[in-house]
C-alpha cells in the first residue's frame, strides 16, 4: 500500500468522523475508546499511519465497510458479514483484509505499541 492508498484511507476516517464532536479530536477518540494519538495519527492529511484499533473502533462504531474504508470500493459480502459479527472479530476482518489487499514489503497499518514508540 502506497502513501497515496494511506492518504485516501485517511481522507475517508476524516470523512465519517467529520462533524461528530464538534470537530475535537480527542472528543472523538474517547468516543471511539481509542487513544487520541492513534486518531491524530490515522488522520493525518500529510503522512497518516494508520493503527488497528482506529480502523476496527470506525467500523465497530459507524458501522462501516472495512473493504470500503481500507480500499475505496464497498463490498456488500464483507460490510453483512462484520456488521453480523461479534466484535472482537474485527480486528482479524481488517487484518485478513489489509493481507489480501496490500504488496508484500509495505505497511499500511501498524500496531497501537508501534505508534507509541514511533511519537516518542
Amino acid at each position: 500500500m502506497t502513501a497515496s492508498d494511506r492518504r485516501a484511507i485517511a481522507a475517508r476516517l476524516r470523512g465519517l468522523i467529520a462533524g461528530q464532536d464538534r470537530g475535537d479530536v480527542s472528543a472523538t477518540a474517547r468516543r471511539l475508546h481509542v487513544e487520541e494519538l492513534s486518531l491524530r495519527m490515522s488522520i493525518d492529511e500529510l503522512s497518516p499511519f494508520l493503527t488497528i484499533d482506529v480502523l476496527t473502533a470506525v467500523v465497530r462504531e459507524y458501522g462501516a465497510d472495512p473493504t470500503w474504508l481500507l480500499t475505496g470500493e464497498y463490498n456488500p459480502a464483507a460490510h453483512r458479514a462484520v456488521l453480523e459479527s461479534d466484535t472482537d472479530e474485527i480486528p482479524g476482518a481488517i487484518t485478513g483484509l489489509i493481507v489480501r489487499t496490500t504488496t508484500p514489503g509495505s505497511l499500511p497499518v501498524i500496531p497501537l505499541q508501534l505508534a507509541r514508540d514511533v511519537a516518542r
